[in-house]
């Protein structure tokens, strides 16, 4: 019995306890560190996904730039020519849709705005003619590839803008420039051809 008073003794020693103490607390730190690298981690990993699918969406919609720039419309176009561009417009902004819809709720600012300018593009009915029209997708088109852009590249949110104020100043400026170069032409006319 004695030997197992003074096993007894030894185990609740204050060396014991300090120990022991020591043990429960790198233990308890551990596990704590270990929850807090897994946590920033996750973190890391969310955004990670998020960006990605933004990079995908803003592929999509580059991809859709170069085939606007590539289109080569007269006029209000043709039948064909339109449903064609329809297709192609519809497609490559599904494809985008589908990407944005998944960033986080936490990137609501970014997700909201592209989706809005993305609602704006519309079918060509060949009303705006081509060139017109074309000027107002290409504006739609930087507007949400810069929301994309910033927010694959780690930046802020920027401030919203009226695009349908910027838009009709864009396209009556392009009239403007239009008319100039018509008017131009006219008086060269007008006065003779050198000859």
């Amino acid at each position: 019995m004695t030997a197992m008073h003074d096993f007894l003794d030894k185990l609740w020693s204050m060396e014991f306890g300090i120990a022991l103490l020591g043990v429960l607390t790198g233990g308890g730190f551990t596990i704590l560190g270990s929850w807090l690298q897994s946590r920033s981690s996750n973190r890391a990993a969310a955004l990670a996904q998020a960006q990605a699918n933004a990079q995908r969406s803003f592929d999509a919609l580059t991809e859709l730039g170069a085939l606007l720039e590539a289109q080569t419309f007269q006029g209000m176009g043709t039948g064909d020519t339109r449903a064609g561009w329809n297709r192609d417009l519809r497609s490559h902004i599904a494809r985008a849709n589908s990407a944005i819809m998944l960033l986080p709720d936490r990137h609501e600012a970014t997700r909201s705005q592209v989706l809005a300018v993305l609602r704006m593009l519309k079918n060509w009915e060949g009303l705006p003619p081509w060139p017109e029209y074309r000027l107002r997708a290409r504006l739609l088109l930087s507007e949400a590839l810069k929301f994309l852009g910033l927010f694959v590249r780690g930046s802020g949110v920027p401030k919203r803008r009226g695009m349908e104020e910027v838009i009709a100043k864009e396209i009556d400026l392009y009239k403007r420039q239009r008319a100039q170069l018509e008017l131009e032409s006219l008086s060269f006319f007008s006065v003779g051809a050198p000859g």
